[in-house]
């Protein structure tokens, strides 16, 4: 059991995703808005991303209170099994803080793994956000998209990165739709990150095949173009 995945991004024409490198499209269009319209048309209530990506949406780091006592870690913490909306990040480490549960109003649910310290799961349910455990040193993601689906009756989410999330998601076959918004602009710069970036060596073969659903040529010139994994 897992939720129907689909992967929207917005990149440049050789598939770049650091937006804060890019000039302001034609006509005056801001390539974020067409990201966030985009994506709401969906109507997808759950948003995945990686450590770095929600480190943009909690709070600063500060220091932890310590703990006396061992927190169970055989049960996840569903702190709202009733949320309709969630905010999902994959945080094996335990590198983001929390002064509320809520990003623009969706639950805060946290993928971890046993590398994170009783302190911070303490924090987490000081903070009223559900967490999840993934996997011992790495995020298991078929297992978490199955806990997902189990804990809140997920059955759709979107994957948002960056790149290596995205392409730890290729990797693992759990794609079913690829979203990606394409403005006319060209990066060129070797190693800024790509709508998917395989961590680890180069696989052998490219990761998927893809059917065209759909193409769309957005105001500023960007495109928008839907793929079916096959």
């Amino acid at each position: 059991m897992k939720p129907y995945l689909v992967c929207h991004m917005c990149t440049t024409i050789d598939g770049r995703i650091m937006a804060n490198r890019w000039p302001e499209l034609s006509g005056g269009k801001d390539s974020s808005n067409l990201f966030e319209t985009t994506a709401a048309s969906y109507g997808i209530g759950a948003w995945i991303v990686g450590t770095t990506t929600m480190k943009e949406f909690c709070a600063k780091p500060f220091k932890l209170k310590p703990v006396r006592h061992k927190i169970d870690r055989h049960h996840d913490h569903i702190a709202n099994p009733s949320a309709k909306t969630l905010a999902i990040g994959v945080d094996r480490r335990g590198q983001t803080h929390w002064k509320s549960n809520e990003v623009a109003g969706d639950h805060v649910v946290l993928l971890l793994t046993q590398l994170v310290t009783d302190a911070y799961l303490a924090h987490l349910q000081s903070a009223g956000v559900s967490y999840l455990f993934c996997g011992q040193s790495s995020v298991n993601l078929p297992l978490a998209m199955h806990k997902l689906a189990v804990a809140f009756k997920l059955k759709k989410a979107m994957v948002q990165g960056g790149g290596a999330m995205n392409g730890s998601f290729l990797k693992a076959g759990l794609l079913d739709e690829i979203s990606h918004l394409i403005v006319p602009i060209a990066d060129g710069g070797a190693g800024i990150q790509t709508f998917f970036d395989i961590p680890g060596p180069a696989p052998r073969k490219a990761a998927a095949k893809l059917k065209l659903l759909s193409h769309k040529i957005l105001p500023g010139g960007a495109t928008w173009n839907k793929y079916r994994v096959i």
